[in-house]
């Protein structure tokens, strides 16, 4: 061995020595500290470290050793002195230099690479602090330093802003992380933005900060990382009863489990949007707030969010789909009514959409300067941002095309973004979704005898179907859950201060509403569709039918019930299921046995069904109920009685439960409104079934039912799609990347009527005009008919509850119009 090599080693062994000595130090000192820490004061070890300075020190010998192990036992120290609560500690700004440099050279200087877990502890020091502030505001000055000279460069302003606030400026770099040391970062902001209200420099600083920039361009980062595939039925083990009982080929082919990334992704994504609510909800501050709120617009939704939505491809296997689904999940993860606001407002390009006052008490007499850079710096940035605007091509617009697309995984995607919005945000989109005129009927001006023929319509279409010797207890079903939506329906549950009268009184759609001719549409080729599709169809048909704004005259109900006289007009739910009547009528007359082929698929129906409706329909009801007692007609009070807050609204109502009752003693006498849980449809909700709730009952229908032949349930039934689906690529404008055409989809219409004894629909007209025919299976039938039946008692329990909840009968008057 050289003598260079003799001293090189030498060297090394002295420095490793060196460590061990300071780490076994500072081991020592941490050791006597956490053991004093768990005793009653007084504290004098801690006093004396804290008075002596010697967290200058610590920090000397944690970044001089580059080493994680002292860094660690640094970390340990700190926490202690932070807790220990020594006296003018926490406001000296050698303490605070000290503890920020340690922080920042171990996270945020790159000279180090610490683990994980060493990170979140580091991260979670300035939590602590955090904390502290939100408690005590008078510390403040000792970690925010507004004065500050700024620095000279290129990037002076940013520069001055990190030195300004350097606890802020390390917490925001962690903002979007997964796992706690995201969390912690995120929590200590919320402190410190609560915080900005009581501190006027402080809020002036976070306006002019890179807080929001970078809030928005983190939200957006992950926004992108999400899968651009739908997730149709993903994470389930196989698909539910409701979609192996039907022709299902194409929606098992969808069926994919998402890859961990994607999940991982999607989590961090709903994490952070989380944190922008918390955010806001913790602001106290106008102007944050509304700083925030810009950028949020700006960076997300209208450099991102939009674009994101205009450019997708509905082709095979493109993203259309899953762009919906993501704002779907978005829509529903929210409910701060601003952030809301911002998005609908910017993708319907409705600029006079209603905002929700703010209290007096919040509001400025004048901007402040930094506010008014804030906005300009905004606008020059969205002015230079070559995007597309929604004036052209808007939400509604990708929504109409998305119902008539061929691909079903993207009309499922456009009904469930429907149902959110209905339910939890359509008192943001009163006039902005569906075109509307003022209703023709005011409330209370149908009699009760018009309300009975309403209702004795809509069971006679039900009764028609099959026979269904539950059929009174599923509408007592159809009743608790009905009486649930109208109460959780976001128009419902608004305060009268927040709506504006002259565009929240009674409206109705109009008849050239696209949007609705398309869901119309859907609802003409009900035994064609998928299952699933029914499902969110019928959803999203009750959902809009909840809303107290929306009159159901025209475009649910007959318009004109004089003398009996049903409208004939085609725009209208009632005149559809009618249709549909009368084309089950033909099949009944087809196959004989028609009602236990209905009856036998409602039992097989009856198996552990995953509930097939969005996740976020699911969460919002929060009660289950088991699926069989409400296919057999157990009482839902007996089977999952709960009582629930009384609601605003002063309830008053007829006899609800028996459909004879409902009908025929409308206005005799009122009762209260039994109050149940949501999940008594068959269709709606589904549990799985437990071996001891198997009774008497279901043998007895299994052997009244016995299992028909597989070859009857195969048997294919020859229908005609009302229309003939066009790629999304010849239909979507050519800014979003997909072609035009000139040439006018001819009109397709389904005939219900006249079809001979094959079970065949009869088209009027030759086939070259009508479109294509399809088939489909007995068994697809059969699913379907059971979802149009359970559907039609859905909609006569809400007109029925509607009439006392929104007081639209005079039961005072039994004279008909």
């Amino acid at each position: 061995m050289d003598i260079h090599t003799w001293r090189s080693g030498s060297v090394e062994r002295e420095d490793e020595a060196a460590l061990n000595y300071t780490l076994k130090l500072l081991q020592r000192l941490e050791g006597i500290l956490h053991d004093e820490s768990r005793r009653a004061a007084p504290h004098s070890c801690l006093r004396y470290v804290a008075s002596n300075q010697a967290y200058i020190i610590i920090t000397k010998l944690a970044v001089s050793s580059s080493d994680a192990d002292i860094i660690k036992t640094s970390a340990q120290l700190f926490h202690i002195l932070i807790n220990g609560e020594a006296e003018g500690l926490l406001d000296s700004k050698l303490f605070t230099r000290s503890l920020l440099d340690l922080v920042c050279y171990a996270t945020i200087g790159g000279r180090v690479i610490v683990e994980e877990r060493l990170q979140t502890d580091l991260v979670e020091l300035l939590f602590e602090i955090a904390t502290k502030i939100r408690l005590d505001p008078d510390i403040l000055p000792a970690w925010f330093y507004p004065d500050r000279e700024t620095t000279r460069g290129r990037n002076a302003a940013d520069d001055s802003r990190r030195s300004q606030f350097p606890l802020f400026h390390v917490l925001v770099q962690y903002v979007h992380h997964d796992g706690p040391v995201g969390d912690f970062a995120r929590t200590a902001l919320l402190y410190l933005t609560e915080t900005a209200s009581k501190f006027k420099p402080l809020e002036t600083w976070m306006i002019e900060s890179d807080l929001a920039p970078q809030m928005a361009s983190g939200l957006g980062a992950l926004y992108s990382r999400l899968s651009r595939r739908s997730t149709t039925f993903s994470g389930q083990l196989s698909p539910p009863p409701i979609v192996l009982l039907s022709d299902h080929s194409d929606t098992i082919s969808s069926i994919t489990e998402p890859p961990p990334e994607a999940l991982q992704g999607s989590k961090a994504f709903f994490t952070y949007l989380a944190f922008w609510q918390d955010t806001l909800n913790h602001c106290k501050s106008v102007e944050v707030s509304d700083t925030l709120l810009d950028h949020f617009q700006v960076l997300f939704v209208q450099q991102l969010l939009y674009p994101s939505l205009l450019e997708s491809s509905d082709v095979e296997g493109g993203s259309t789909a899953a762009v919906i689904e993501h704002l779907s999940q978005i829509l529903w993860a929210l409910h701060h009514f601003q952030l809301v606001d911002r998005i609908l407002r910017y993708l319907l390009a409705s600029p006079n959409m209603l905002q929700r006052p703010r209290d007096r008490s919040h509001r400025r007499q004048r901007m402040s300067v930094s506010r008014k850079k804030s906005i300009d710096h905004l606008t020059a940035l969205a002015e230079v941002a070559d995007s597309p605007s929604p004036n052209l091509f808007n939400l509604l617009d990708l929504m109409v095309m998305s119902l008539k697309s061929r691909h079903v995984e993207t009309v499922n995607a456009c009904l469930k973004l429907l149902s959110v919005i209905l339910e939890h945000h359509h008192d943001h989109v009163l006039t902005s979704l569906f075109r509307v005129d003022p209703a023709t009927r005011l409330p209370g001006q149908r009699s009760v005898k018009q309300l009975n023929y309403s209702l004795q319509k809509l069971v006679e279409y039900s009764a028609a179907i099959a026979r269904n010797a539950e059929m009174d207890a599923s509408y007592q079903d159809a009743l608790s859950d009905g009486q649930v939506m109208l109460e959780q329906h976001s128009c419902f549950r608004m305060d009268n201060a927040d709506t504006d009268t002259a565009e929240a009184s009674a409206l109705s759609i109009s008849r050239d509403c696209k949007f609705f001719e398309a869901i119309l549409s859907l609802l003409r080729s009900f035994f064609a569709n998928d299952t699933t599709t029914n499902l969110n169809l019928t959803q999203a048909i009750l959902d809009l039918a909840a809303c107290q704004h929306m009159s159901l005259h025209t475009w649910l109900l007959p318009s004109d019930t004089k003398s009996g006289l049903v409208d004939s007009s085609a725009f209208n739910i009632t005149f559809m299921v009618g249709e549909l009547i009368e084309q089950i009528r033909q099949w009944q007359s087809q196959f004989p046995d028609w009602d236990e082929l209905v009856g036998r698929r409602r039992l097989e129906l009856d198996n552990e069904d995953p509930d097939p409706r969005p996740s976020a329909t699911r969460a919002a009801s929060g009660q289950s109920l088991d699926f069989k007692a409400s296919l057999r007609g157990t009482s839902p009070s007996s089977a999952n009685s709960r009582s629930r807050p009384t609601t605003p609204t002063k309830i008053s109502t007829t006899e609800f439960g028996s459909i004879d009752s409902a009908i025929s003693m409308s206005g005799q006498h009122r009762g209260s409104l039994v109050e149940r849980t949501l999940a008594h449809s068959p269709l709606r909700r589904s549990i799985p079934v437990q071996p001891e709730k198997e009774d008497v009952l279901d043998q007895q229908q299994e052997t009244l039912l016995p299992p028909p032949a597989p070859a009857v349930l195969k048997t294919q039934i020859q229908l005609l799609y009302p229309k003939a689906p066009e790629e999304a690529s010849e239909s979507l404008p050519v800014h979003a990347g997909r072609k035009q055409t000139s040439s006018p989809a001819p009109d397709r219409r389904l005939a219900l009527r006249g079809s001979d004894d094959s079970g065949t629909a009869t088209p009027v007209g030759g086939r070259d005009e009508l479109g294509p025919r399809s088939q489909v299976s007995l068994s697809h039938i059969l699913t379907n008919t059971v979802i149009l039946q359970e559907f039609i008692l859905e909609l006569a329990a809400i007109v029925q509850l509607r009439a006392t909840f929104f007081n639209e009968v005079d039961f005072g008057s039994t004279v008909s119009d």
